[in-house]
């Protein structure tokens, strides 16, 4: 994937193409709320946790599955779960 400005740690996320999703258009006009949540303690702390895993060289090879458990791994912390609760009521 190209790097571009929405390059984090080497893992391309595809921004405006998941805005243009349904779910991500209930996101939209709230890149700032996004940006605190991601900068907030939790958002920070499960970073962290998909930093210590081998996400970024799974993503890169195309192991998805790989990636989907490191994220279920990481949302299933009291953080995670934090983080995906305060995710969902920006959705609403």
């Amino acid at each position: 994937m190209p790097k571009n400005a929405n390059d984090m740690n080497g893992i391309n996320i595809d921004a405006d193409g998941f805005l243009n999703t349904p779910e991500g258009k209930k996101l939209a006009g709230r890149r700032g709320d996004l940006e605190r949540l991601a900068a907030s303690e939790d958002g920070k702390r499960v970073r962290a946790l998909l930093s210590e895993t081998d996400v970024e060289n799974a993503a890169k090879s195309g192991d998805f599955a790989s990636v989907a458990a490191a994220v279920k791994s990481a949302l299933s912390t009291e953080e995670g779960a934090r983080l995906a609760d305060k995710l969902r009521e920006l959705m609403k």
